[in-house]
């Protein structure tokens, strides 16, 4: 079976097939969204320079939302595009979005479902713990070391596992533990909701996790070699993903964009529900 040849450096790289009508879409949408970003910058009266940058920041919101979308929903390929528009909605609202948070969630999720069909080389472990790392320091989401450790665990011992997993568990536990003793921050601490948008995350959060819970069979195939994904990976990379942007409310700025792109795959589920009732009834009257 040919495959593309970013496969013989990395088995979590995932490239844009314009082949793939979707793809073909994506590719089309982002540098639409960078001219919308840059003119929206300019706009509020910021500089040139800052304008493309801001585009460019759309434009890598916009992917990577998509992009953990079809990782988190791989049978559902429209919702994936609902999560970019809500990742463009959030950069409207945010100055800075959280891409770090973003892009270290999407990686973690691809070495845990393995949706190139590969498992993880450990030059990718070493990547993502670094990633992984910088994020934590970053965004001060130390919280986020124990969530790439529950991911490498999970690798470590779903099926097919790889046990090497285990030391880069260790590592970005390690890295929780450093900064939270450095920081002195506590262990322990608890902060209520104070905002519409956290609200509303946090029912986001119920509805993907009763979507995971009723996860049973995945019918997308792996990148590479065309197996079925397996469900238990699948639900495993929702669950991370769901606890990454659960650890970090209080910082919303930093996990908005995962929280974009959950909302906009809860909102997928609600339409096409409500669609298929619609349909199934107009079929009874018939």
């Amino acid at each position: 079976m040919s495959y593309n040849p970013i496969y013989r450096y990395t088995a979590i790289g995932r490239p844009l097939d314009p082949a793939w009508p979707t793809n073909k879409a994506v590719l089309i949408l982002l540098p639409v969204m960078f001219v919308l970003g840059l003119a929206w910058t300019l706009a509020m009266g910021q500089s040139w320079l800052s304008a493309a940058g801001q585009g460019l920041v759309f434009a890598m919101a916009g992917f990577g939302s998509w992009a953990l979308g079809r990782e988190l929903m791989p049978d559902d390929h429209a919702a994936a595009f609902i999560s970019m528009a809500m990742a463009f909605l959030a950069c409207l609202s945010f100055d800075s979005p959280g891409l770090l948070v973003l892009f270290s969630t999407l990686l973690l999720v691809r070495v845990v479902n393995r949706s190139t069909g590969l498992a993880a080389m450990t030059r990718d472990s070493v990547l993502v713990t670094l990633l992984v790392i910088w994020t934590v320091y970053a965004t001060q989401l130390p919280w986020m070391g124990a969530v790439a450790a529950l991911a490498f665990i999970f690798d470590a011992t779903l099926k097919s596992p790889q046990r090497k997993q285990l030391l880069f568990a260790v590592l970005c536990l390690g890295t929780m533990i450093v900064y939270v003793v450095d920081h002195d921050v506590a262990w322990a601490a608890w902060h209520q909701p104070d905002s519409l948008l956290q609200w509303l995350a946090i029912l986001a959060a119920l509805l993907f996790g009763l979507n995971l819970i009723v996860l049973k069979k995945v019918h997308s195939r792996g990148d590479v070699n065309g197996k079925r994904l397996n469900p238990e990976r699948v639900r495993a990379g929702m669950a991370i993903a769901m606890l990454a942007y659960l650890q970090g409310l209080g910082q919303m700025p930093q996990v908005v964009l995962l929280v974009a792109t959950i909302g906009g795959l809860c909102l997928g589920i609600a339409f096409r529900r409500s669609f298929r009732s619609t349909a199934k009834g107009l079929r009874h009257k018939h």
